[in-house]
């Protein structure tokens, strides 16, 4: 391979390191507007009913905070692992992030089924504003959740084929950097739903 080749390689590599984490930002910037914009309708469309429905959250709404919550924690040491060289731990704890992803679905579409269950449904003659904004709002979470699951199976792989080490780390580092926002975001949305909506 000629030095030609192998400088081109090094600053694409080089390149991609820069850009990424700014990247990354935006497209969060771009999704805590996102939600901005909904909650915000909320409060509004809250502020012209006076028959707005108050919903009392399922308790798998509660679950999947705390699921939520443990993955993130499980997935920063994962990332102090792998900086450590640690690459057993890391393809451990990637994987137990991926489990608690996984769960925290399950547990949003028991919430919802639970919501059904009592009579609040999302569209229809007999949904309210107030369920048509939980069921939009949660499900469009759920929706961003995926696009973490998917960044956790990429990890994943990749650390069950030694990709990474403590001098590379950044695809970890930029999952875990989307998978932290991701349960932020579900922390302010779930106590948003439950004490303002």
């Amino acid at each position: 391979m000629s030095s030609i080749t192998i400088e081109n390689i090094n600053s694409k590599a080089e390149l991609k390191r820069k850009t990424a984490k700014p990247l990354l930002w935006i497209g969060i910037v771009s999704i805590i507007m996102f939600f901005s914009g909904w909650t915000s309708a909320v409060i509004v469309s809250k502020g012209g009913a006076p028959d707005w429905l108050n919903i009392n959250l399922p308790l798998a709404f509660t679950y999947s905070t705390v699921i939520i919550v443990i993955s993130s924690l499980l997935f920063h040491f994962g990332l102090i692992a792998i900086k450590k060289d640690n690459k057993n731990l890391l393809k451990i704890l990637v994987l137990l992030t991926l489990i608690c992803g996984i769960s925290f679905v399950v547990s949003q579409f028991l919430g919802w089924k639970s919501l059904y269950n009592n009579g609040i449904v999302a569209t229809g003659s007999e949904s309210t504003n107030a369920s048509s904004y939980l069921y939009l709002i949660t499900a469009f979470h759920v929706l961003h959740l995926l696009a973490g699951i998917i960044s956790l199976i990429v990890v994943s792989v990749k650390s069950f084929l030694g990709k990474y080490n403590s001098t590379n780390f950044l695809g970890v580092e930029l999952s875990l950097i989307y998978w932290h926002f991701l349960g932020a975001l579900w922390i302010y949305l779930f106590f948003f739903l439950k004490y303002i909506a």
